[in-house]
């Protein structure tokens, strides 16, 4: 096994998989806070937090996609 190998495993284990987990949870609880925002109604600041939820929630979706898979 070279350094490479070595390296790409530790990155996966230590790096990449608690993203993924981090961000497949997130992924899971992040609609919850639309709630309270869409009660509030969508205008001014609120807008703004609004559309930020929904792109940290796109961003979570996507980097949490691979948890868990089974691998072929």
């Amino acid at each position: 096994m070279s350094l490479v190998d070595i390296l790409s495993v530790l990155n996966h284990q230590f790096v990449a998989a608690p993203i993924q987990v981090i961000s497949f949870w997130l992924s899971i609880a992040l609609p919850v806070l639309y709630v309270p925002l869409l009660f509030e109604g969508l205008r001014g600041s609120i807008l703004t937090v609004f559309v930020g939820l929904v792109a940290l929630h796109v961003l979570t979706l996507f980097l949490g996609r691979n948890h868990r898979r089974e691998k072929a």
